[in-house]
């Protein structure tokens, strides 16, 4: 597994003096008021944090030693991560989107592999699985009578292969 999660999206400069407009990608927001540093871009540099706010849904940060609007504007498109260190704990039955990526949806019966996460898309009613085989897109929910179990640390997702099948959506 990843040594790093993705939690943010650096927007833009939001203020003269450095603060950066960042798109939460996490379902609790809030956990950014928590942090005391952040890693930025793919190289995964580490950035003290100043302060943090809430704003209309969008996340504020003011980086130690980011002093300007235009030092934010180089961090524009950036990713934001954590050390999964500092990830909270997850409930039983909860995942990481990240751990179910590139896991095989297998049949729970006689491991017959349908196809690999692609994607999972948090919606308010159910999560949505993205998966991929010989090129062709399918949509299932996560849902427990679609999936018997997942084995993260094995990479596998195990569904029930009748549910599975009235629950299919094909996107190509």
């Amino acid at each position: 597994m990843n040594d790093f999660t993705v939690i943010g999206k650096i927007l833009k400069p939001q203020a003269l003096k450095g603060e950066a407009k960042v798109s939460p990608i996490t379902r609790d927001a809030m956990q950014f008021l928590t942090y005391k540093y952040l890693y930025i871009g793919e190289e995964h540099i580490k950035y003290d944090i100043d302060y943090c706010r809430m704003q209309d849904g969008f996340v504020i940060i003011k980086f130690h030693d980011i002093n300007s609007a235009e030092m934010v504007d180089e961090l524009r498109n950036e990713l934001i991560y954590i050390d999964r260190s500092q990830l909270a704990t997850l409930d039983s039955g909860e995942y990481f989107i990240q751990d179910l990526i590139g896991c095989e949806v297998v049949d729970n019966f006689n491991n017959t592999v349908f196809g690999v996460v692609t994607a999972v898309d948090e919606y308010s009613q159910v999560n949505t699985i993205t998966m991929r085989k010989d090129n062709k897109e399918f949509l299932f929910p996560f849902l427990d009578k679609v999936i018997s179990d997942v084995d993260v640390d094995n990479k596998k997702i195990y569904v029930i292969k009748d549910k599975l099948m009235e629950v299919l959506v094909d996107e190509n």
